[in-house]
This record gives structure tokens, sequence and C-alpha cells, in this order.
């Protein structure tokens, strides 16, 4: 296959986050015979002073032509602009239980409320759910008018896409299931106050916040966002999986390559089932550093190749 991703660096972050993104993409397009031609562009404060404003038109029209974004750090201004230019009504965030389970949970949350982009929304979710055969859960807004606009949204995309493993959660039966439960959610559906809600307590129940990353899936082209915690800085120390966990979905979700996307996934689980951890994911704070880790999860990827190559000769 041959595809174009662009890369958004952002921020000095970013910019380490895109270079570990692109040596995942690497491995895979080694292992499994693809060509992906990788482009780096500017968004936020570096395209302000390259471009003079966080989001040039250039820079539109390049991700609108790609196959896939991945926006290294997504806390800029120019972020929520992005994503309605290239149509994405949602983001749906992605959270490995515990940090090291192979189980996850998906809460999708609305980027804009226009009641076209809720359709959007939930179609995405919707066939993302029947994809993957899981449950669809979803929790109201507050507002009755709101609450109208939701669920004649939810009724219409369901008619068309024929799914019925699609549940109501109140906000206290949501509660429990993270508490008890976070593995069986499957995808979470909620408006924006709910969603962030959910996710910080999801966060602080689980931990290891650098193993989310934001799928936002649209109807041409998806953007990909690794998670960054507000107190990291430029020179600390990362914990890479977000960022490669972010790959997987990109994959996934954009690119279609499922072989693909869970040799992703399966590296990250073989290398934390093998008992490696990032200093962030230790009560102790000892652990391998963000280089090991990444050639950790590399060499998962290349013995898949070797695996995937003697296969075919045989």
């Amino acid at each position: 296959m041959q595809a174009k991703i662009v890369l958004l660096p952002g921020s000095p972050v970013g910019e380490r986050l895109c270079g570990i993104a692109e040596e995942v993409l690497t491995d895979i397009s080694v292992a499994f015979g693809h060509t992906f031609s990788i482009v780096r562009d500017k968004i936020g404060e570096a395209a302000e002073r390259a471009y003079g404003v966080p989001l040039a038109e250039n820079t539109l029209r390049l991700c609108g032509q790609a196959n896939a974004v991945f926006v290294g750090d997504p806390n800029n201004e120019a972020e929520p602009f992005l994503l309605r230019a290239l149509g994405i009504p949602a983001k749906t965030r992605e959270f490995s239980v515990g940090g090291a389970e192979s189980a996850r949970f998906m809460i999708t949350r609305s980027v804009y409320g226009e009641k076209a982009a809720l359709r959007d929304m939930f179609r995405s979710a919707l066939r993302q759910a029947k994809e993957e055969g899981i449950r669809l859960s979803y929790v109201l807004p507050e507002s009755e008018d709101d609450v109208k606009i939701f669920l004649d949204a939810l009724e219409a995309e369901q008619t068309d896409i024929q799914y019925d493993k699609v549940e109501e959660l109140s906000p206290s039966e949501t509660i429990q299931a993270l508490l008890l439960a976070p593995s069986d959610i499957g995808l979470l559906v909620t408006p924006a106050y709910a969603g962030e809600m959910c996710l910080t307590l999801a966060t602080s129940l689980h931990g290891a916040p650098m193993l989310l990353h934001d799928a936002c899936v649209g109807k041409k082209v998806s953007v990909v966002e690794p998670f960054i915690p507000e107190h990291v800085k430029a020179n600390d120390e990362l914990n890479p999986l977000g960022a490669i966990a972010g790959v997987a979905s990109l994959l996934r979700y954009s690119l279609h390559l499922t072989q693909e996307a869970d040799c992703v996934a399966s590296a990250v689980k073989n290398v934390l089932d093998a008992g490696w951890r990032t200093p962030d994911m230790t009560s102790m704070g000892d652990g391998v550093n963000c280089y090991k880790m990444l050639q950790l999860v590399s060499d998962q990827i290349n013995l898949a190749g070797e695996l995937l190559q003697q296969h075919g000769a045989k």
C-alpha cells in the first residue's frame, strides 16, 4: 500500500512524539511491504513563527490531500480549526486500562454540537462498534432540548447501520462501570462535559495517562493525537506508548490496515507483559527510558515482519 501521512509536531515535545510515530511507521512499512510518504509541517506556535498564522492554508491543503494526520501536540489553538476544516465531528479517546492490560475502552465526544456533526459522530461510533463487535454505550446531555437532538441523531444513524448493541448509561452507572469493569464499557458516547469527567476519573483510577490518545475519525482524513499531560515539559522523559498506540489507531482507522494495527498493539502488549515499564508506570519510579521502550516495541514489530517473510517464503 502507498499512503501519505502528515506529521504536525506543534511543540518540542510533539516533535519527539512525531519522531516516535515515524519510527514505528517505518518499522511497519518494512515489515509489511508498504510505502509510506511521511511529510512534516507546522501547527500552533511553530506555524506562527514560520507562516504568521497558527494554521496555514498550505498546511490545511496538505492535510486534506493526505491519508492520515498525526498531531504530535494537540495542545494548541489551531487544533480545533484543523478538525473542523477536515470535517471531523468527534474525538474518540482510547484508554488502556491500568496501563498494562489488553482491555481498553473508548470515549467519543462531539467536537462541535451541530445536528449534522452529531449524526456524523454517531455514524462513526456505530460503525466502529459494529466492526469491533463491542457495545456502544451513551450518556445523555443535561438539557432536555439537547436530549431530543442527541437521541434523534442516534436513532437516525442506528436505523441506517442496523446495530443493536446500544445501551444508555446514567452518570452514576457510568461511574460504577469505570470503577468496577472499565474493559466492559466498549465505546462510550458522551456530551463534551461528561466526556471530560469520565476521562479525568478514568485517568485518576487507572493511571498511565501517557497511554491515552485521541483518534479523530473523519470521512476522508483521520487525525491521531497522543495525549500529553499539562505538566510535561520539553526536556522531560517521555512515555512513548501513547504515540505508539496512536500509530495503531492511525493504521486501523485511517489506512484500514487491521493486521498492521494489531501487530503494533500486540507489540506493546508483549513488551508490557514481559514486565517492562517506563518510570511513570511504576510506583518506585524506576524503569526504562523512552528510547529503550521504543526499541523494545520496534524489536517486536521487526520480529513479526521476519516471521511473515518466512511464512511467505514457504
